[in-house]
């Protein structure tokens, strides 16, 4: 009887980062969780944060699990500035009607029954929520990188806080006129601050760095 030998194929395992592929001076990790971690470092020092991490066509960012053992990881970054455009943009848009929602629920605040107004707390949560979303994702950007809008905008912050903080208590103290007066005179003047910080200098600087970078980008090519 014949036999006949064959070699296996063994299929080395390849990392890409931004479709170029990645040399570890160790070798490559065995575990992705290990190979993710040591990205975010180095990506982290050039001001960039992985959005997707593939493995094996599987994204462990959008699942929140990383596989034992891979064969292709393809990782995708973008810069700190981008991220926090493109958060900005999308938050900002998700606020189209908010002023005027508020001052509908606002106005309604003091000739409805508090059990109604109690039962829309959820529904009212749910629409100053992308505000603070906003607050909460631009703030570590800010600190970390001193824009000039840096000190307006921690200061923006740190009232926002203390005014969601106030809007609680109002409700669970089952107060309607102070709930009226602080969405009134001080959440709505706070969200058009803001608004109005966003357009006029946030956004602009973040779109001056991006146009800056790729202009140098296209210098160096």
């Amino acid at each position: 009887m014949n036999i006949t030998s064959m070699t296996s194929l063994v299929v080395m395992p390849k990392v890409l980062a931004d479709n170029e592929e990645v040399n570890f001076q160790e070798g490559i990790p065995e575990k992705p969780i290990r190979i993710y971690e040591l990205l975010m470092g180095a990506l982290a020092e050039q001001r960039r944060s992985i959005i997707k991490f593939l493995v094996d066509g599987k994204d462990s960012m959008q699942t929140g699990e990383f596989a034992e053992t891979f064969e292709l990881i393809e990782a995708e970054s973008l810069t700190h500035d981008e991220i926090t455009l493109r958060l900005c943009a999308e938050l900002l848009n998700s606020m189209a009607t908010l002023e005027q929602d508020i001052q509908a629920y606002q106005a309604n605040i003091l000739i409805t029954s508090w059990t109604d107004v109690f039962k829309q707390m959820d529904q009212f949560i749910s629409k100053i929520q992308p505000f603070a979303d906003l607050i909460d994702h631009v703030l570590p950007y800010a600190q970390a990188y001193s824009p000039d809008w840096k000190n307006d905008f921690e200061n923006f912050a740190k009232s926002q806080g203390e005014i969601l903080g106030n809007i609680l208590k109002s409700f669970e103290n089952k107060d309607p006129a102070g709930l009226s007066n602080e969405l009134s005179l001080k959440f709505l003047p706070l969200y058009l601050n803001v608004k109005d910080l966003f357009v006029s200098q946030v956004i602009p600087s973040l779109q001056e760095v991006l146009e800056s970078g790729e202009a140098k980008n296209t210098q160096d090519a």
